[in-house]
């Protein structure tokens, strides 16, 4: 397909030597040809960088980083670069069926009520074996009733939006710089204003990482990223303070403290139940009006764990 509007595909790359080719040529051979792949090395201490720069295709547009700026800052910086009706993403170490963009663009062109889709992913290890496929729920009613009952909807990479998205919503919030689920909070945002979609069909190749942010970062954010964001989300849906919206970091910081907190509640052993009690009741002295709306679930979390 040679024609269309044109499409931003955002990829940042760190360190990500053994995967970067195959993932700029699942972008490079799709059949929707109408697009700008946008790459910034993130300061790779491998030959990532050397690699993108050994492709001559027109379509690539670089904007390399000097030093380090993380997966989030890296990401902000390619959305102001975009200059595409649509915006997608690929992740440096995944890779997308050659017809993803395709179809992706023909869902928006013939729903014009939706301003997101998404599509299925088959998720493989390290060394590119299958794993697995999603099932994601396809229509918004039940992207958002799942998204609020706490199940994954969607993979943030697989996504495609109108750039009046972008410009109306922003860019990632840098509260979770280096921790992730920065587009977990940036869809809760999304959903909250737009008609998203998903297609039944497993477009985007996703690749597990046991050394990704989320794992190995010790900040409970890292943690409950995903509780913490629809907890947000329900915030805001009752007229209240987004903490994480208003700049309120350290309000945000402690209600994660919390919820780590009715998370150890839950667990079997009563050692680190003991733990929990003692963290809760800690917080209730300190910040008593943000300890007194988690009571309910720590006692109920206490009780059934």
């Amino acid at each position: 397909m040679a024609q269309g509007k044109l499409v931003s595909i955002l990829m940042p790359a760190y360190n990500c030597e053994n995967y970067i080719r195959t993932a700029i040529d699942s972008v490079l051979k799709q059949t929707y040809t109408n697009f700008e792949l946008l790459i910034a090395d993130d300061g790779s201490k491998d030959n990532t960088k050397q690699i993108i720069d050994s492709y001559s295709d027109a379509r690539i547009k670089r904007f390399h980083n000097e030093i380090n700026l993380g997966y989030l800052q890296a990401s902000n910086k390619l959305f102001t670069k975009c200059t595409g009706e649509y915006i997608s993403f690929q992740d440096a170490d995944d890779h997308s069926d050659l017809s993803r963009i395709e179809k992706l663009v023909n869902f928006l062109e013939s729903n014009k009520d939706i301003s997101v889709v998404s599509s299925d992913i088959n998720r493989m290890d390290a060394d590119g074996k299958f794993l697995s496929r999603s099932h994601f729920p396809q229509d918004h009613q039940s992207i958002y009733k799942d998204f609020l009952g706490y199940k994954t909807v969607l993979a943030g990479s697989a996504m495609m939006l109108r750039s009046e998205v972008v410009k109306a919503l922003g860019t990632y919030d840098l509260y979770f710089d280096r921790i992730g689920y920065e587009d977990f909070y940036w869809f809760s945002k999304i959903i909250q204003k737009y008609q998203v979609a998903c297609i039944g069909e497993p477009l985007y190749y996703y690749r597990a990482n046991p050394n990704s942010v989320t794992k190995t970062h010790k900040d409970p954010k890292a943690i409950i990223g995903h509780d913490l964001i629809i907890y947000m989300l329900n915030r805001r849906l009752q007229g209240k303070e987004d903490y994480i919206e208003s700049g309120n970091w350290t309000k945000a910081d402690k209600v994660a403290e919390l919820i780590l907190t009715v998370t150890k509640a839950r667990q079997k052993s009563w050692k680190i139940k003991l733990n929990g009690v003692g963290r809760y009741i800690k917080e209730l002295f300190i910040y008593p009006v943000v300890s007194v709306s988690f009571f309910r679930h720590f006692i109920s979390s206490l009780v059934k764990g």
